[in-house]
């Protein structure tokens, strides 16, 4: 009985989310820039994961999340420097799958009207129940090579814009937080891309093969065939 009620609130709930688009994967694979190309163009609201962490994190700290107050609590050099790269991936697995039932909450929160864009770290398994369709959704991972030149990229500009603002703090070795961070988003991506394969999701392997233009497009045309759908059921209501 429970098992067919969770169905149930699954087969609602993806209803609801029906305006959905799902631009999701690992870090370091262009997501965001893809997603904020698509929604600039068409005018489509943007809903950016990062941007909402610092919030996602206080309502778990809020509801008695033990664990969301223990990572706050840490220094840097705890959180990346200390720790084994398998123990930072355990948990950033087990963090990301218990704040999707926050990204739920978030969008169902959002106005229906126009089409949402989704962007951000979502497994594949996380969303999979939720959709009306494998067009609603799209993955995309890095190889490790993409993902290392681009987290250094990212790294670089990141501490460039904190020394200006007088929030720089690298801790006690740079290096070694940023050698882990880069094995960690490496695992991550392979960990998506099994998913996504043993679940039958559509799956991108990013890398210097597409331009960001190409990799844009090649997503756009993805989501085409669900929003021709979309649009035409609009219409006949």
């Amino acid at each position: 009985m429970e098992e067919k009620k969770n169905m149930s609130d699954h087969s609602e709930v993806a209803e609801a989310l029906a305006h959905v688009l799902w631009v999701a994967g690992s870090p370091c694979s262009g997501k965001s820039t893809v997603s904020h190309t698509i929604t600039r163009i068409y005018v489509f609201l943007d809903y950016h994961l990062d941007a909402l962490a610092a919030n996602h994190f206080a309502r778990r700290v809020a509801a008695g999340d033990a664990e969301a107050q223990a990572f706050l609590n840490m220094s840097i050099d705890q959180r990346w420097v200390q720790r084994s790269v398998a123990t930072l991936v355990q948990e950033t697995v087990e963090s990301w799958t218990r704040d999707f039932q926050l990204v739920i909450e978030d969008l169902l929160a959002l106005p229906k009207e126009n089409i949402i864009v989704a962007e951000g770290n979502f497994f594949p398994a996380c969303v999979a129940p939720y959709l009306a369709s494998n067009h609603q959704a799209i993955w995309l991972t890095p190889t490790d090579t993409f993902c290392e030149q681009a987290r250094r990229r990212k790294k670089a500009e990141l501490v460039r814009r904190q020394k200006r603002h007088g929030m720089f703090n690298e801790g006690s070795d740079p290096e070694k937080r940023l050698r882990n961070l880069i094995e960690r988003d490496c695992q991550l991506a392979r960990y998506v891309k099994q998913q996504a394969e043993e679940l039958h999701l559509p799956l991108v392997e990013v890398d210097d093969s597409r331009s960001p233009d190409e990799m844009t497009e090649l997503v756009e045309r993805h989501f085409d065939p669900y929003l021709m759908q979309h649009f035409s059921k609009k219409k006949l209501a």
